[in-house]
């Protein structure tokens, strides 16, 4: 979403929170002024503003179809920034929330021939939306599912349900599913989605190097580390308001753009969510993030500025 874009609020209410799985509970929003919530294509999110003042995006989980609700499904993490535990915690039915519209940076290919997901833990989440949505068309799909265990899968039953021929669970404490194996023969006409931890995620990634690569998609709930050279200084120049400044290397873009008062909406600020998506008008961009393709990277038109920086000694920007 480019910073010219208005990123409006909505009030929701908690209509029902039921347990999804060990550790991980489901949410119904539904809209506190009674009408119907956007409709959402699989694959989306909303950012949520969860009672502790942060804001953390959770994957929309229900059917793409019901615009009476949206489902998310929240895994506490312990190790986390506190948004998880707010969302245990500090929330029950009938408490009201703030979200924004759905985003969609993990969208479902409608001209595949047959869908291949695979899932890690509470990486299920994205999927289940895309799951129902190609069930209710009849179309082809499978699904390879690792986790702990069975109580700790969400949305399990309800996925056997769908299609127990085509659910495949590798449940474990110690990873199973091989992906090279999974992944050793390009099938044509199939798209392969994978969402869940960091190794399973750069595991499928690996294996799929011979695959088409808009054949294969990835949602990612945080940034892996980068391995880019040590940050340097370079200078930014932004356009609409003529201001002109350098950003040092212990200091990322969307903070130094925010200390010369030019106020850019954000909310992960790990190169995750696309909120501080930002047009590039002059300069190279040393891009950090995972949501743009190759070609969009190449074509240096735009840039998360939350995480990215400059390859080139000057950028500027459309601020």
């Amino acid at each position: 979403m480019l910073q010219d874009a208005v990123l409006e609020q909505r009030r929701v209410r908690v209509a029902a929170i039921r347990t999804a799985a060990i550790d991980t509970l489901s949410f119904d929003l539904v809209a506190a002024d009674r009408r119907p919530l956007k409709p959402f294509p699989p694959g989306a999110h909303i950012d949520v503003h969860v009672p502790n003042g942060l804001v953390r995006q959770y994957s929309l989980c229900g059917d793409p179809r019901d615009t009476s609700r949206y489902t998310i499904a929240v895994k506490r993490e312990l190790a986390g920034r506190g948004g998880s535990r707010s969302m245990h915690e500090d929330v029950e039915e009938g408490t009201p929330l703030g979200i924004l519209d759905p985003r969609n940076h993990f969208p479902l290919a409608q001209d595949a021939a047959h869908s291949l997901f695979i899932a890690g833990g509470i990486g299920i989440t994205p999927i289940c939306a895309m799951i129902r949505n190609l069930h209710a068309e009849g179309r082809s799909w499978e699904l390879h599912y690792c986790a702990r265990s069975a109580a700790h899968a969400a949305f399990y039953p309800e996925l056997v349900a769908l299609g127990d021929k085509r659910v495949t669970p590798w449940f474990s404490e110690q990873p199973l599913l091989d992906p090279r194996t999974l992944l050793r023969e390009v099938s044509p006409g199939t798209h392969v989605y994978c969402c869940g931890p960091s190794g399973l995620m750069t595991a499928v990634k690996d294996a799929a190097y011979h695959w088409p690569q808009d054949h294969i998609h990835f949602e990612y709930f945080a940034a892996p580390a980068h391995t880019e050279a040590p940050n340097r200084a370079f200078m930014v120049e932004l356009r609409k308001s003529g201001l002109v400044f350098e950003v040092a290397p212990e200091c990322t873009l969307l903070q130094a753009v925010r200390e010369h008062g030019i106020d850019v909406a954000s909310s992960c600020e790990e190169g995750v969510c696309g909120t501080c998506e930002t047009r590039v008008l002059e300069g190279e961009c040393q891009h950090r993030d995972v949501l743009l393709s190759e070609a969009e990277r190449a074509a240096n038109t735009s840039m998360m500025i939350c995480v990215s920086r400059a390859m080139s000694p000057r950028i500027v920007l459309d601020l």
